[in-house]
């Protein structure tokens, strides 16, 4: 067994999933810092992908793009379930959030190989993973 925050026990096997999700969170990437507007810049969630990678000025545009579109859906899902980018993360929330969360990390992950040379793709999902493993033992740590 593990256990997170408040000693609740979890299951090895659940770990996975619970990393796939916090994962998929993380793809928030650098798009929150293309929209300071929505005050969401430099959370825990946030990869910096774009200031942590070299791209073509013609990838800067789809990767834009494509972050945009993802940072738009997970905004509405994170209103949906009250997950709060700039508090200390929530497990239950983001346990609640993880199939729509996942869905969009599908997503992007398909549009981001496209545009991503082989190299790009593989640092692009170590960000997201380190970005992950920040999130977990954010969720493990006490306030």
């Amino acid at each position: 067994m593990t256990y997170l925050a408040k000693d609740r026990p979890i299951a090895t096997k659940h770990i996975k999933w619970i990393a796939a999700a916090l994962i998929m969170l993380s793809l928030l990437v650098g798009g929150l810092t293309l929209a300071p507007a929505t005050g969401w810049a430099s959370n825990i969630y946030d990869a910096r992908i774009l200031q942590r990678m070299k791209f073509s000025p013609n990838q800067r545009v789809k990767v834009k793009r494509i972050i945009r579109q993802s940072d738009r859906e997970i905004a509405v899902v994170f209103r949906k379930h009250g997950i709060n980018p700039k508090a200390k993360p929530e497990f239950d929330k983001l346990q609640r959030a993880s199939s729509e969360l996942q869905a969009i990390e599908a997503k992007e992950k398909r549009q981001m190989k496209k545009v991503l040379s082989a190299d790009q793709y593989k640092t692009y999902l170590g960000l997201l993973q380190a970005t992950a493993a920040r999130v977990i033992k954010a969720t493990r740590t006490k306030p």
